[in-house]
């Protein structure tokens, strides 16, 4: 009777693990990041670099993917860009560069796209806006082979880089 009963527990605890918790599913849909110190931008009033000197700052945030695999691999990226002032801003409408660079095995850049995001500053001296981009790797046997990732940042100069290293 105990051996029965041990049986049956055996064979219930192996049903159990049909589903296999350490299966590993593959998906061919490419990684999405922000560049290190490229998802901050600030502007400053004159050649000043001080907090007293900023004129505003914008980020990118919030970074969602959504992906179909099938004959190719389609990807649809979303994100939002957004700025704030401390008053200097206030009403106004700007325009902001950032790039969309699509990278094969970690290191070869494939395709690199500037983008324009308009910012409308409210009455508050806040502005965002939601950006969304597709992204098409034309065939899945591409997909399969190679690792691809798409990285996103504001396109920005030297003196941006370094401020952004110095914060």
């Amino acid at each position: 009777m105990i051996r029965v009963f041990g049986l049956l527990a055996l064979a219930s605890f192996l049903a159990s693990c049909a589903d296999n918790p350490l299966e590993v599913t593959i998906s061919r849909c490419p990684a999405v990041a922000v560049v290190g110190d490229t998802g901050t931008l600030t502007r400053f009033n004159g050649s000043g670099r001080t907090d007293e000197d900023v004129v505003f700052t914008a980020s990118i945030s919030d970074i969602a993917i959504s992906c179909e695999e099938g004959d190719a691999v389609t990807s649809a990226i979303g994100f939002y860009v957004s700025a704030h002032s401390d008053g200097r801003m206030v009403n106004e409408t700007i325009s902001l560069p950032y790039f969309v660079a699509v990278l094969k095995d970690n290191s070869e850049v494939v395709t690199k796209r500037v983008y324009d995001v308009t910012l409308d500053f409210d009455g508050n001296g806040y502005a965002v806006s939601r950006e969304v981009l597709n992204q098409l790797i034309p065939t899945i046997d591409q997909a399969r082979r190679y690792n691809y990732e798409l990285l996103i940042g504001f396109q920005l100069t030297v003196d941006d880089v370094a401020y952004n290293m110095e914060r």
